[in-house]
């Protein structure tokens, strides 16, 4: 078994064996309300509708850039996978992770780039089903 795997391992089990501890919570007296589940539901919630509209008006903003500007922001984002790049084959050669799940890495990354500037839309705008289409 390789380090990564042993260490993975010994990390996982640590969690799990910390989760088993009780844990005792102490609440002060006070005269204010406490927040229940559906309090803090709504506040995620409302935070994720602010961000959906943050990310719309960027969209946007970017539908009006040139070309060129476009292309300037694929041309970083490209130089940025690259560097990903490196790091993944540095991983591998110091057997942090194994040479195929780099690969694997490196193609996932290669294939959203090309999906991104393939599109034309924003870059960093979520991608709808993302995690079911891969």
């Amino acid at each position: 078994m390789d380090k990564g795997k042993l260490c993975g391992l010994v990390i996982t089990g640590m969690i799990g064996f910390l989760s088993m501890s009780p844990v005792t919570t102490f609440a002060a007296e006070t005269n204010t309300e406490s927040v229940t589940q559906t309090d803090y539901n709504k506040v995620q919630q409302d935070r994720k509708t602010v961000f959906r509209e943050k990310m719309k008006k960027a969209s946007e903003k970017w539908n009006s850039l040139t070309a060129q500007q476009k292309q300037e922001v694929y041309s970083l984002m490209e130089q940025d996978m690259e560097i990903d790049n490196q790091l993944m084959d540095k991983l591998a050669d110091l057997k942090i992770i194994e040479k195929q799940d780099a690969e694997m890495i490196k193609s996932h990354m290669k294939n959203r780039y090309d999906k991104v500037k393939e599109s034309g839309e924003f870059p960093f705008m979520p991608q709808k089903n993302h995690r079911r289409n891969n």
